[in-house]
């Protein structure tokens, strides 16, 4: 698979569904630093189109991403990761996640009870789950199935050593 083809294959076929939706925008798309990662950038013509192309917490987006890698799939016979972007969605929402996974993370250890999020697409969870990776006291785990698939935050038990990290949140700010 050639990774320039894969790119020109993503922005052309982005402008076709983009045509189809009646949304005319600027795309490209390129090659992340990951393997077979690739990220398809949509800035639309108008800015008010921005909340229809972004959708319903971020919906139309993923229905893209999943499109596009059905479609990259069938043309060169390898899976590849898409990502689409359009007006920073993704950067404030990862940020969003991040900041809400310490703030389950601290609700998890005051009151001892595990914290659920709603459930969301797995390159969400795996957000929530990274940033909590060195949380002392904490563990993450994904349930449920399909659709309903979600992050519950568990604290530790009682005197149970935490199987992350010894750093925990020491000497970092807290996020407000």
């Amino acid at each position: 698979m050639v990774m320039a083809e894969v790119g020109t294959y993503l922005k052309k076929e982005t402008e076709v569904i983009l045509g189809k939706m009646n949304l005319p925008a600027d795309v490209s798309a390129e090659k992340l630093e990951e393997d077979k990662q690739y990220q398809v950038e949509i800035k639309p013509e108008k800015e008010d189109e921005l909340p229809l192309l972004i959708g319903y917490h971020g919906q139309t987006l993923n229905a893209l991403q999943i499109l596009l890698g059905l479609f990259t799939f069938k043309k060169f016979g390898e899976f590849s990761h898409i990502l689409v972007e359009a007006g920073d969605y993704r950067r404030k929402r990862e940020e969003e996640l991040k900041r809400r996974a310490l703030e389950a993370a601290d609700k998890a250890r005051f009151l001892l009870k595990e914290v659920s999020f709603p459930a969301m697409p797995s390159f969400e969870r795996r957000i929530i789950h990274l940033t909590l990776t060195d949380e002392q006291g904490i563990r993450t785990e994904s349930r449920g199935e399909g659709r309903e698939r979600h992050v519950v935050v568990i604290p530790a038990a009682k005197g149970e050593p935490s199987p992350r990290g010894e750093a925990g949140r020491q000497g970092r700010e807290s996020v407000k």
